[in-house]
């Protein structure tokens, strides 16, 4: 291909080459496919450019989606859950994040948790199932936690991050090293430029009679939205921790306590203060 001259760099674009239709993209993939597989190096990518119809995901596939609770795969974009390399913003509940955790975990992945120094250890164990042993907990990731949670993005196939603020820049950096390392980072704050949203608008606690009882569930309403695929919002309505994890609460009765039966009232004895009588003989 010829060099081209200083004057011709220089030259204001005039529009020529402007793509106007689809066929024209298609040609210009082609080209940038036929270049890809002549050189020394790429001749095993079969498919160097995807479009994104051809690179959706169709049906679930372990290899390329992390699994998620079946109470929540109508919010889903993606068939069988989250794909891998996505980033998803969960606002609004730590049931929501642990729900989120328990079903990836369940099949065997690794997870860490940045930034949440509350983060109850007890609970995702015991009322989610979740698997202490694959999991990292970092409760403060300082002032640099981008680069913690890149590093984390490079062990881990789930990574939870809770930042005190999020820029443009550094967001757009951990996206594209999720996407590259085919890692699911998780954010419970917004984050610029999020695959998906998960954010909790409902909630009613269930499990407290008339002044007796205690909470035992809740039943949240979750809408999703983001982009691409993800751009129709979406609403669900379950329990969390959602019966697929928890199994179904069993019903308890707690009997009303007893009404306090009322004693009879003694008569009480009436002391004469006069002279005591005595009976005649």
């Amino acid at each position: 291909m010829a060099r081209r001259s200083n004057r011709e760099q220089g030259r204001a674009w005039t529009g020529a080459a402007r793509i106007v239709d689809a066929g024209q993209v298609d040609g210009v993939l082609e080209q940038v496919r036929a270049q890809a597989l002549g050189r020394q190096g790429t001749a095993a990518l079969a498919l160097p450019v995807l479009t994104a119809d051809e690179a959706a995901i169709d049906s679930s596939d372990v290899t390329r989606v992390l699994p998620v609770a079946p109470e929540l795969a109508d919010l889903m974009p993606w068939p069988g859950g989250i794909r891998r390399g996505a980033t998803v913003s969960a606002m609004g509940s730590t049931s929501l994040l642990l729900t989120l955790l328990a079903a990836g975990m369940a099949e065997g992945s690794w997870a860490a948790v940045a930034g949440r120094p509350d983060f109850g250890a007890l609970s995702a164990e015991i009322d989610y199932g979740i698997p202490l042993d694959r999991l990292a907990l970092i409760p403060n990731s300082g002032p640099d936690w981008p680069t913690v949670v890149g590093s984390l993005i490079d062990g881990f196939d789930l990574v939870v991050v809770s930042a005190p603020a999020i820029t443009d820049g550094v967001a757009r950096a951990l996206i594209g090293r999720a996407r590259q390392r085919g890692a699911v980072l998780v954010s419970d704050r917004p984050w610029p430029g999020a695959d998906l949203t998960l954010e909790l608008v409902g909630r009613r606690w269930t499990g407290v009679g008339q002044g007796h009882g205690r909470l035992r569930t809740q039943e949240v309403t979750i809408r999703s939205g983001g982009r691409g695929r993800a751009a129709r919002p979406r609403t669900a309505t379950t329990l969390l921790p959602p019966p697929s994890i928890a199994g179904v609460p069993a019903e308890i009765v707690i009997p009303p306590p007893k009404a306090r039966r009322s004693r009879p009232r003694r008569r009480r004895a009436r002391w004469r203060t006069g002279p005591r009588r005595v009976p005649a003989k």
